[in-house]
C-alpha cells in the first residue's frame, strides 16, 4: 500500500474512533439514574404531574408515554416493592423514549454518577447566566490538546527520514494532528447532534 493510501486509511480509522468516543462520552448523560430524564420521571410519579416528564419526549411519543404513566402512577401509589418496580419501569421507558426522540441508541439505564466537568459547567452556566465559564474551559482544553498534537507531529517530522519506524511515528503523529485539530471546529460548526425537537 502506498504511503498516501496508508495515511488516508489511518486518517479515516482515527476519525471514526475519535468521533465515536466523543459521542459515547458526551451523550451518555441522559441515560443515567442521576440524569435529567430520570429525575423528571421520578418527580412526575411523585407529584402525579405528567407535564414534568412530557417535555423530555417528542410530540409523537407523548400519548404512548402518558398511557405508561397512568399505569405506573396507580402502582406507584401502592408503595413498597410494587412502587419500586413501577418507578424503575417508568424511568426506563421515559429514558428509552427520550433517547429514541434524540436519535440515539438506548442501551439500558446506567447507575447514578457524578456529572462530568463539561456537563456540570454547562448546567452551571444556565444557572448563573454566564456563558464565559463554558468558553473558558473549551478554549483552555482545545489549546492544550491542539498544542500537544502539533508539537508531537513537529517532533516526528524532524526524524521521519531516519528509518521506517521513524516514518511510522511520523504518520501516527500526522494523523492524530490532522484528525484532532479540525475536530472541535467541525463539531462546533455542525451544531448539536441530538435533541427532542427541531
Amino acid at each position: 500500500m502506498k504511503t498516501t493510501k496508508r495515511i488516508t486509511v489511518l486518517f479515516l480509522l482515527a476519525a471514526i474512533i475519535c468521533f465515536s468516543t466523543f459521542t459515547i462520552i458526551a451523550y451518555g448523560y441522559c441515560d443515567t439514574m442521576s440524569g435529567p430524564v430520570a429525575v423528571a420521571a421520578g418527580e412526575a410519579l411523585k407529584t402525579g404531574n405528567f407535564e414534568t416528564i412530557q417535555i423530555w419526549v417528542s410530540q409523537q411519543q407523548q400519548n404512548q408515554l402518558k398511557r405508561r404513566f397512568d399505569e405506573c402512577v396507580a402502582v406507584h401509589q401502592m408503595g413498597g416493592k410494587a412502587k419500586d418496580l413501577a418507578d424503575r419501569y417508568f424511568i426506563e421507558t421515559a429514558i428509552r423514549f427520550h433517547r429514541h426522540a434524540e436519535g440515539m441508541h438506548f442501551t439500558g439505564v446506567k447507575l447514578a454518577q457524578p456529572l462530568l466537568t463539561d456537563v456540570a459547567t454547562a448546567e452551571k452556566a444556565l444557572e448563573t447566566n454566564d456563558v464565559k465559564i463554558i468558553t473558558d474551559i473549551l478554549n483552555k482544553e482545545i489549546a492544550t490538546q491542539t498544542k500537544r498534537c502539533f508539537h508531537k507531529a513537529m517532533e516526528a517530522k524532524k526524524h521521519k527520514d531516519e528509518s521506517v519506524e521513524a516514518r511510522r511515528k511520523w504518520v501516527d503523529a500526522y494523523v492524530k494532528h490532522v484528525v484532532y485539530d479540525p475536530g472541535p471546529y467541525q463539531q462546533i460548526k455542525a451544531g448539536p447532534q441530538h435533541g427532542v425537537g427541531e
